[in-house]
């Protein structure tokens, strides 16, 4: 009769050994990654150069118009673009990030000619390794946040008006990883270690790599196409 003391023995070894097996793997992926994103993603799938410039010009359109609307355009661009950059993550770690949906570019006026910008992401994320399989599947939100304003430079003739991008947010406190199901059930250190690899890998796509590309976008765009991006003030709305 097996003993459960034995029971118990084994698999707090299989757990011990799945978690340094995921612990070395998960070392070996982040380096990984980050060779990728110093080479520049754009090296491993040239489109995603050609989707960005789609989605300036998709923006630059709103902005001929005279008020300026969401589009479903630039929706299906954002996230053709951000896909793409998770396809090449997936490659890279084995970590896949897939149903990818953002709403839109969100402004939101806080004084005149400035605002607060925000790209929300949601998606599904899968942590596969070799040897363990799936690991983890877990429900991903994050934003990209930054701030953006016109300045007008007042002392040349022309009071020539620049756009002015701040930093952008990457705290991996305000990735929101859910889990959805694991494969290892009573493991918990084995999940945990695979929700850590999985924030991680994008807390560094965000850094590396969705942040340069946001913060490019803007201050690719003219000032009048900021301006009417930007919009009025809630309480300036509300004052008149």
């Amino acid at each position: 009769m097996f003993q459960l003391w034995k029971l118990v023995l084994l698999c707090g070894l299989l757990a011990g050994t799945s978690a340094s097996i995921l612990d070395i793997r998960g070392n070996d992926v982040l380096r990984k990654l980050k060779s990728g994103l110093e080479r520049g993603l754009d090296t491993f799938d040239s489109t995603l150069e050609t989707i960005f410039q789609n989605l300036k010009t998709e923006l630059e359109f709103r902005c001929s118009h005279e008020v300026v609307e969401e589009t479903q355009e630039t929706e299906n661009l954002l996230e053709q673009l951000i896909s793409r950059i998770f396809q090449v993550v997936y490659s890279l770690t084995g970590v896949r990030i897939k149903n990818v949906q953002v709403p839109d570019i969100i402004f939101e006026a806080t004084s005149d000619h400035s605002a607060d910008v925000k790209i929300p992401i949601t998606a599904d994320v899968t942590v596969n390794l070799p040897l363990l399989g799936e690991i983890v599947n877990l429900d991903l939100n994050v934003d990209l946040q930054t701030t953006v304003s016109i300045e007008t430079d007042n002392d040349t003739e022309t009071s020539d008006s620049k756009v002015v991008v701040g930093e952008c947010t990457n705290n991996p406190d305000s990735i929101s990883l859910t889990v959805l199901h694991s494969r290892f059930g009573l493991l918990n250190n084995v999940v945990d270690l695979g929700v850590n690899l999985a924030r991680s890998v994008v807390s560094s796509v965000v850094q590396d790599e969705l942040c340069p590309r946001f913060l490019k976008l803007l201050e690719s765009l003219d000032a009048e196409c900021v301006k009417k991006l930007i919009g009025e003030p809630q309480e300036n709305e509300e004052g008149r």
